[in-house]
């Protein structure tokens, strides 16, 4: 299923395996129908997810469900990655189930795993981690949950210790709500995460510079209706004003709210998480 050509890629200045000391802007035409979106979707949708193992984490008199994917045959005294996937809001739940959706279930391709191990942990919130409001000027804004962000927050620091995880490479990865709510855990706590993945999000009211202390990777589609990509490129405005190099936006033309399939049909997410610096 995962496929290594990144052919049309390599035109975007992504610069993977460089240390990102330079923005990067990239506008890509979708390549992909509705429906061959769908099918790739159903694709991904149909690996079996026991691999990922049922968990819950304590935290002030309330309980954050959530799943692990472990490395493959972890070594000795080897540290890996520690992957934290934010849920979108079709994960909101209590039966630790309905986040097992794309993004955690890309990791359980058999290439990927072998070949990027780390510790995956697929986060589901009993409620939504951000909401979404619109300013004077009717641009979408989002507000966190507090106790999301606080129990999130968390959750790393103890996985963090009690895994053999490098405190150096905490990656977080979301879509829509749950690329939303890696803004706003990162304008809070800014050292939280090493490198994001942000696919769809919607920023807080105020930007703020932290979102990207560290490198941040922007991807949205710019038909997206539900979540509009004016917040985002304003972001990336901002960012650029404040000299901000930290950051890479990749613009989709005619892609609506969705995960773009290149994404979780090749290795591009865990290549550009694992060589950001």
């Amino acid at each position: 299923m995962i496929k290594k050509g990144l052919v049309f890629f390599t035109g975007i200045l992504l610069l993977i395996g460089c240390k990102m000391q330079h923005a990067a802007y990239s506008l890509t035409e979708n390549k992909f129908s509705q429906d061959a979106i769908k099918e790739k979707r159903a694709e991904v949708m149909k690996l079996n997810d026991s691999l990922y193992k049922y968990e819950k984490f304590s935290y002030k008199d309330s309980v954050l469900n959530y799943r692990i994917l472990k490395p493959v045959l972890a070594k000795e005294g080897k540290k890996y990655p520690l992957v934290i996937i934010f849920p979108h809001s079709g994960g909101v739940g209590n039966d630790n189930r309905n986040q097992m959706t794309t993004l955690p279930k890309y990791w359980l391709q058999e290439k990927v795993r072998n070949k990027y191990p780390a510790y995956v942990v697929a986060i589901q919130y009993p409620v939504r981690s951000s909401n979404y409001l619109f300013d004077e000027s009717k641009r979408m804004y989002s507000v966190p949950d507090d106790y999301c962000l606080e129990a999130t927050s968390e959750l790393i620091k103890s996985l963090t210790m009690q895994l053999k995880v490098d405190a150096k490479r905490v990656y977080g990865i979301g879509f829509s709500m749950g690329a939303s709510t890696i803004y706003n855990l990162l304008a809070r706590n800014p050292d939280v995460l090493k490198a994001s993945v942000s696919i769809s999000g919607i920023p807080d009211k105020d930007f703020s510079e932290k979102v990207a202390k560290s490198p941040i990777w922007i991807i949205h589609g710019n038909t997206d209706t539900e979540n509009p990509i004016e917040p985002d490129r304003m972001l990336v405005k901002y960012l650029k004003k404040m000299n901000n190099k930290n950051y890479t936006f990749w613009e989709i033309s005619g892609l609506e709210h969705t995960i773009y399939p290149d994404l979780y049909d090749t290795d591009m997410i865990p290549e550009w998480l694992f060589n950001s610096k």
